[in-house]
């Protein structure tokens, strides 16, 4: 029984399926019985709903509670921005202290909690703090979401060297496809950042519009992550 745990989902860029990956994940625990959630430390682009939060939920088909939403997004910001900006457009500044407070309290309500990041490892939180520096603090064990196709083998690799100087756990990668991504490429990127970056591919998600095909594909990818938290 995994108790009190949890996992940290980052990604190589914005939009590369972090949210996708994050709420993938939730339901394949909910649904094998595990008493799991969800946070993002920050959300910018709507304070009231933050879309990230809502796609997450709606992925693992439970409902949003209004009265948990400053525990599961503590930092709620409108302007659609790296988080240090959005604050600042907003006259605030990102207290660390209130994002570890929210974590904690999480924790202690569910066996494992999924903690979705905010665009890549290295967004800046505030001038002076990092997301990727927050993250070292509380050594939450980190699964990298990247792109498939082009491009993806710098990012990949950087991301990886950056989670390893600062002693971050590293569960593995889940690759992400887009709807024209060549084969061949993908698996010699796949290939390549297995060999290079000593790293374990957790899985590769096709790309897909329906659902159920989806949570299908995803299936040994839950059940692979659920080993590697045990």
């Amino acid at each position: 029984m995994i108790s009190g745990k949890s996992i940290f989902i980052t990604s190589t860029d914005t939009g590369v399926g972090k949210t996708m990956v994050s709420g993938l994940l939730l339901k394949y625990f909910l649904e094998h019985s595990i008493r799991a959630g969800y946070q993002k430390w920050a959300s910018t682009g709507d304070r009231e709903n933050p879309a990230d939060l809502e796609s997450c939920l709606k992925t693992a088909d439970i409902p949003t509670d209004p009265a948990a939403l400053d525990l599961q997004v503590p930092y709620r910001f409108d302007f659609p921005a790296s988080p240090h900006l959005s604050a600042e457009l907003e006259n605030k500044k990102i207290d660390p202290e209130k994002i570890i407070s929210a974590y904690q309290r999480m924790m202690t309500d569910h066996e494992i909690l999924i903690v979705e990041g905010v665009g890549g490892l290295l967004v800046p939180l505030t001038r002076d703090l990092l997301l990727a520096d927050l993250l070292s603090r509380l050594v939450i064990p980190t699964i990298i979401v990247a792109r498939s196709g082009l491009g993806t083998l710098n990012h990949t690799l950087l991301t990886i060297e950056s989670l390893r100087s600062r002693n971050i756990p590293l569960l593995g990668v889940i690759f992400t496809d887009d709807e024209n991504d060549n084969e061949t490429l993908i698996q010699d990127n796949m290939k390549t950042i297995a060999e290079i970056g000593m790293i374990e591919i957790i899985g590769r998600l096709p790309y897909c519009t329906d659902k159920q095909n989806l949570i299908k594909s995803f299936t040994p990818i839950g059940e692979k992550v659920l080993k590697l938290t045990n």
